[in-house]
């Protein structure tokens, strides 16, 4: 047996003979291939060991073993970065948290607890059965934690900011294997540096976020456009968004195979629209929001128009989930934008138009989401969280069948993105960083200077860097950053 794997014995059989109350599962036993399946197939790992938790013991004890024996220790929750950090190497262990995932709603305080292995839907559902919301992601099957530790970016981030920005408290693991009680009153510093630095600094095993009265309902608008009135529409989306108030949420789809929506005719599924979407953060019955989205769906000259209250938590919050299917090949690029000008919409929409056109077989959206709001309002060092000063944030969600076509499909995404760099503003948001940008991870921790007070933090609570399978944060002695 090699050094390599007599490590992953070790851990194994020490979770064993300590009682571990979850699943152990390695190469050759049932469920192993599934277990170590990701959203991304263009990862493709093979964990020495997979450790599915029960409980936060459980997880003391995966850490303590990883860290006794030198192995090399991944955590799963939703298993949706892009980068697959949540699977480890045939020399490593992979802390699996999907049997964890309970979640309990305060409703006086409306605090909701939620364990460490859920994902967005569990805590819409849970949520959406009082009338609150967290604000979250845009897709039900991504995991809470590397959501949240991230950052957090959903169509609620206008109105109560991103989902990190809501933390009340966090019981962490940390590498050493001792379990903390994190807020603002307890370990301030590991609090400020959760809320957007990632996986760099403990498992957490239970989060606690500050709900909202939302829903169950909301209204929803939707615009469907063709090319040419496309460019004409976000031209004046462009102008008129920085007026919008909190309350109103915006997002653009661009797509060359429009899917079947309930507003959309029979004889447009499957060509190529863009789909302008319009949210109303409020009281959905009252005149004003009826009156908003009236407003920008009359932007423009759109070919179709539909608007609706809808479901929140388990209506909107799924409303793209089948754009995002698990088992494609993956890739994804993003850009933040001060300014949505007339030189960016036209590099936007001919990518769209030429680069996911007809002899490719690239699949998914160009995006362009609406940011501002609350979550532009938390100073840029208040939290590990950087870069909060862009109104737009272009993301390119694609994703094709064959591995064949990865080289070429990449570099036509590339291009787009070198296509739009002359408006392109600074930093890169963390949970989106893809492989081929790993020399991007001090900039989207939100460059020099956070990144060195990020490394105090990391080399204070993970000094030997055991939790290193991330967009890692090096542990900084005092010292280094003098």
């Amino acid at each position: 047996m090699s050094e390599n794997g007599a490590g992953v014995a070790a851990v194994r059989r020490a979770l064993a003979e300590g009682g571990f109350r979850g699943e152990l599962l390695g190469a050759g036993d049932e469920g192993y291939d599934g277990a170590r399946s990701i959203w991304n197939a263009m990862v493709d790992k093979r964990p020495g060991l997979i450790a599915r938790a029960a409980d936060r013991d459980d997880v003391v004890a995966v850490v303590n073993a990883a860290r006794e024996c030198g192995t090399p220790l991944a955590v799963r929750a939703g298993g949706h970065g892009i980068i697959g950090s949540a699977i480890a190497d045939e020399d490593g262990v992979t802390l699996d948290l999907t049997l964890m995932r309970g979640v309990e709603v305060d409703v006086e305080t409306k605090i909701v607890h939620v364990q460490g292995g859920c994902k967005l839907g569990d805590v819409d559902a849970a949520t959406a059965e009082h009338g609150l919301a967290v604000p979250a992601g845009i897709v039900s099957d991504t995991g809470v934690p590397g959501l949240a530790l991230g950052g957090g970016i959903g169509w609620l981030s206008r109105k109560h900011g991103l989902t990190c920005d809501n933390f009340v408290s966090l019981e962490v693991v940390t590498a050493d294997g001792e379990v903390l009680e994190v807020h603002e009153g307890s370990h301030p510093d590991l609090f400020w540096a959760l809320r957007g630095g990632g996986g760099n600094f403990g498992v957490v095993t239970r989060f606690s976020f500050q709900g909202y009265d939302f829903g169950p309902t909301m209204r929803f608008g939707a615009a469907l456009y063709h090319e040419e009135e496309a460019r004409a529409a976000l031209r004046e989306y462009a102008a008129i968004y920085p007026s919008l108030p909190n309350v109103v949420g915006w997002h653009v789809a661009m797509k060359r195979a429009m899917p079947g929506l309930p507003f959309v005719p029979d004889e447009l599924v499957g060509t190529p629209m863009v789909m302008l979407f319009c949210m109303w953060l409020d009281d959905p019955e009252s005149q004003e929001g009826v009156e908003m989205v009236e407003r920008l769906l009359a932007v423009g000259d759109p070919a179709v128009t539909g608007s609706a209250v809808i479901p929140f938590g388990l209506g909107m919050q799924r409303f793209l989930d089948a754009e995002f299917p698990d088992g494609l090949r993956n890739y994804t690029k993003e850009a933040h934008l001060k300014e949505l000008s007339e030189g960016a919409i036209d590099a936007l929409v001919d990518f769209w138009a030429e680069g996911l056109g007809a002899g490719t077989t690239i699949e998914g959206e160009l995006a362009i989401y609406g940011l501002g709001g609350v979550a532009r309002e938390v100073g840029e060092m208040e939290s590990a969280f950087s870069n909060r000063d862009s109104l737009w944030w272009i993301n390119w969600a694609n994703h094709w069948h064959d591995a064949v076509d990865d080289d070429t499909n990449m570099d036509i995404i590339r291009a787009s993105y070198k296509r739009l760099e002359p408006w392109v503003g600074k930093g890169v948001y963390v949970n989106m960083l893809n492989v081929d940008e790993l020399d991007r991870v001090v900039e989207a921790y939100g460059g020099p200077e956070k990144y060195a007070r990020l490394g105090l933090v990391k080399a204070k609570y993970d000094p030997t860097n055991l939790f290193r399978m991330n967009h890692n944060i090096k542990p900084t002695a005092a010292a280094e950053t003098a």
